[in-house]
């Protein structure tokens, strides 16, 4: 029997995984339930990096009657930890979790932790309406779908509850803080489901696909691109199953004429003829596309139900790329069912030589309630027993081998997705090993791992010396143009005196001299440096370097007589904005 209690405060928090983040969920069941109901309903986020303390103190002075947490294989852990104590010291109060990592183990859940006293299952705008009400005495607590909750020490699971069917009933869920979002990473739905059925995606519990209308999208569009936001992140698995519709959105971005950054997550291998078209002329630095490889080894991918045809994918990516505006993330799964080590290999050589602007290595997770997770002994899976449930091995991948490829995900990151050493990389993974970008990648991780340098914070700089220690010692022959490439990568990117350790230059000793002697040349300036105009040669010459270099860094050859370059730096990044070859 469900105890009455007047709900007069209700919050939702979220442990996110950054400040930058924003949680989408809390601002849904806020919006929905202020819409609907009558119950005071407030928002707090915090980040996983917080203490969990100072955080169980921050809510315990909001004196929440009802306390709801939105649960994810990053922050459950410290999300139960807190909900344990905070029960300590608060035991009138109601403690609530949902979202996908209590969704589908609810019972297990609440039998193991007993302080919490409610779970929402799935879709929770409108469960969460009921419950308050229950909460309330308004309805039987047996009539509430998509719960999951103990009663007279017996813990009982509802039936499931159907989906909202129309998504523009969920009002807009940040129509009254944007102005209080304009450093952080807003994401955004403007569907749920996803057309395809991956057996390791959480998606693929949820049939078919629900769009919010396009009139709504632009409506919200509209509120958060005149704030112009950090980033807008779409959430929708695949923004571009539908062409058209995700035509007008795009053309909609851009009318707007907007700085916002926005991600989409996109199947490149649907793309039509016509939408590369139109895609090579929508402006530079406007959209990020995340697209999902996973892997280019096909009986894996079917063994996941994953549609695949790398000819189309890999045609579709190069356009992309050659038209140098939209930023290109892809994605590798290493560790799906049937794929070894020497085919992910492979996989991941296809991959890097597509050349995206990032490659995330990331690893097979055995989520709860996907239908891989039952079908675990089929391929021998073993994985973590807490989240974030990341596989050890399998039938066709050991546990060192995963080792090794956590490493190079290490390594990759710092060296490839960073940026900082590009032409450098570049000419190592083409040159020195023929395009065999994974066996750079395994021989590097090794020296990092003699060295003893995995796995602990290295200044940027470092990493520099890093490199050329190794060429220096595993590709000698290669010593000097390796120098000169990472020289010329470390100058693009910084603006400082001297190079990193290991480093060294062909500059003359009236360097500085050279310098000002351009600095004061008014014809030089008018040509070349005119965004200077007004600044004192003195000035100008904080901001320009001129660097001699023996080997081209765009064309990898040495060169007869050395080349100068001045970089010339944006005064608040520090990273060059021009590079101007001097005669």
């Amino acid at each position: 029997m469900l105890v009455k209690v007047e709900t007069e405060k209700v919050l939702l928090c979220a442990l996110n995984a950054k400040y930058i983040h924003s949680s989408l969920a809390l601002r849904s069941l806020q919006a929905y339930n202020l819409a609907h109901t009558k119950f005071d309903i407030r928002i707090k986020e915090f980040t996983i990096n917080q203490k969990t303390m100072d955080i169980m103190a921050d809510i315990y002075l909001t004196r929440p009657d009802v306390l709801g947490f939105s649960c994810y294989i990053w922050n459950i852990k410290p999300i139960l930890e807190l909900c344990a104590d905070y029960k300590k010291v608060a035991p009138r109060t109601i403690i609530v979790l949902g979202g996908p990592e209590v969704s589908y183990d609810a019972k297990q859940l609440l039998y193991d932790n007993p302080f919490i006293d409610y779970v929402i299952r799935g879709e929770g705008e409108a469960t969460l309406k009921e419950l308050l009400g229950g909460i309330n005495g308004e309805l039987p607590r047996e009539s509430i779908k998509g719960i999951s909750y103990r009663d007279q020490g017996q813990i009982f699971s509802n039936p499931d509850r159907e989906l909202i069917p129309c998504l523009d009933d969920i009002p807009f869920a940040y129509r009254d803080e944007m102005n209080q979002l304009s450093d952080r990473v807003v994401y955004y739905e403007s569907s749920r489901g996803c057309p395809f059925r991956c057996t390791y995606c959480l998606s693929s519990n949820s049939p078919g696909m629900r769009n919010l209308s396009l009139e709504r999208v632009k409506s919200d569009l509209d509120m958060m691109l005149d704030y112009q936001v950090r980033e807008i992140k779409f959430v929708d698995r695949t923004f571009n199953c539908d062409e058209k519709r995700a035509r007008e959105i795009m053309n909609f971005i851009i009318s707007h004429q907007t700085k916002t950054k926005i991600h989409l997550e996109i199947d490149a291998s649907l793309f039509s003829d016509s939408m590369l078209d139109y895609l090579a002329s929508v402006p530079p630095n406007l959209f990020n596309f995340e697209i999902g490889v996973q892997s280019t080894f096909k009986p894996a991918l079917d063994a996941v139900r994953r549609n695949f045809n790398w000819d189309r994918l890999s045609h579709n990516i190069n356009r992309l790329r050659s038209y140098h505006n939209i930023h290109l993330h892809l994605d590798l799964i290493a560790g799906l069912p049937g794929e070894n080590y020497e085919t992910f290999k492979r996989s991941f050589d296809m991959v890097y030589n597509l050349k995206p602007d990032m490659l995330q290595l990331g690893f097979l997770k055995i989520l709860k309630g996907t239908p891989l997770q039952k079908e675990c002994d089929r391929y021998g899976y073993v994985y973590q027993s807490h989240s974030p449930y990341q596989i050890l091995s399998n039938h066709a991948i050991n546990y060192e081998e995963i080792m090794t490829l956590t490493c190079i995900e290490e390594i990759l990151a710092k060296y490839y997705n960073s940026s900082d050493m590009m032409t450098a990389v570049d000419y190592v993974g083409q040159v020195i090993y023929a395009g065999n970008a994974m066996s750079f990648y395994e021989d590097f991780s090794r020296y990092w791992l003699a060295q003893r340098w995995v796995g602990i914070g290295h200044k940027k700089e470092i990493l520099y010396s890093y490199l050329q220690m190794f060429i220096d010692e595993k590709h000698s022959s290669h010593r000097e143009i390796v120098n000169e490439l990472l020289k010329y990568d470390y100058l693009c990117r910084n603006h400082r005196y001297g190079l990193p350790k290991g480093l060294y230059s062909h500059n003359p000793p009236n360097i500085n001299d050279l310098i000002y002697s351009y600095t004061k040349d008014k014809l030089f300036l008018s040509q070349h440096l005119t965004a200077f105009e007004g600044k004192t040669a003195g000035e100008i010459k904080k901001l320009v370097h001129i660097e001699y270099f023996k080997v081209d860094p765009r064309t990898f050859k040495k060169v007869d007589n050395d080349l100068m370059l001045m970089f010339v730096y944006n005064p608040i990044t520090k990273i060059a904005d021009k590079i101007i070859e001097l005669e």
